[in-house]
């Protein structure tokens, strides 16, 4: 596998990972939690203030930086792991069902702060979802893939302007061919 045309070996700042369950220090403050990677990274410490502030305001958790983990809510906890993915300035980062363990209404909240987010930064993710309304919601692009061996089964380019109601004509026709695409798999699986 490559990325911008060089194989991608082992972990390495170029490529962020934020997991569906926040993956954060307990024992570090939410500033402390962003600046870890930075830290590792070896970035000098007034930068690493600099970004630090810069990507607490992103993710709108100004006035909370000195809060630990077991003092915030899943949402405010998913704001602090997407932030600290983003500090070390990834080429990609990587999502895996970033809202799963959410309530709907953080869950959409958060869905629209990543598209914010995503559009403040310019950064290409990568997102995991089994959610097509997550899907259809968050992305430029959505690949469907097929159960065992998992294989693309189809690439679709959205060019559906956003926000994107769930009422407009494009949504709900998009909506019916990812269920067709996901059905059609289903069938395979009983066959």
């Amino acid at each position: 596998m490559t990325l911008d045309g060089a194989e991608i070996g082992p972990p390495h700042w170029s490529r962020t990972m934020v997991f569906q369950d926040y993956a954060l220090f307990p024992w570090l403050t939410i500033e402390r939690n962003i600046a870890f990677g930075l830290e590792v990274k070896g970035v000098p410490e007034a930068e690493r203030a600099r970004i630090v502030a810069e990507h607490v305001k992103l993710v709108g958790l100004s006035g909370f930086e000195t809060r630990l983990p077991h003092q915030l809510s899943g949402g405010m906890k998913q704001r602090v792991a997407i932030a600290r993915a983003l500090a070390v300035d990834p080429q990609v980062a990587l999502l895996d069902e970033p809202f799963a363990a959410l309530d709907a209404q953080n869950r959409s909240l958060l869905q629209d702060e990543l598209v914010r987010i995503a559009q403040a930064t310019r950064k290409t993710m990568v997102l995991i979802t089994h959610s097509i309304d997550e899907a259809i919601k968050l992305s430029d692009r959505i690949i469907v893939m097929t159960k065992r061996p998992g294989t693309v089964k189809a690439n679709l380019k959205i060019d559906i302007p956003r926000p994107r109601a769930e009422d407009d004509p494009q949504v709900i026709a998009l909506k019916k061919q990812l269920r067709a695409l996901i059905a059609d798999e289903r069938e395979v699986e009983l066959a």
